[in-house]
């Protein structure tokens, strides 16, 4: 059959997947998202309480870390 161009469908060579475009476009959102967050944790830090990322301010009395009064 094979004079045919036919082939038998268990005859095929499986091949390895391959990482295509969106797998790499994936892989660099994610590496932007983390860059994101660690932006944002680093601004945060510096506006909240204490030098904390993760404490509110109260409405009246907001400090900022490193600012000279």
């Amino acid at each position: 059959m094979s004079q045919f161009g036919m082939q038998m469908p268990g005859a095929r060579l499986r091949r390895a997947a391959n990482p295509d475009v969106y797998t790499g476009l994936m892989v660099l959102a994610t590496a932007f998202l983390l860059a994101a967050c660690i932006v944002m944790f680093g601004a945060a830090s510096k506006v909240g309480k204490g030098g904390s990322a993760f404490t509110l301010q109260e409405a009246a009395k907001i400090e900022i870390a490193g600012a000279t009064k």
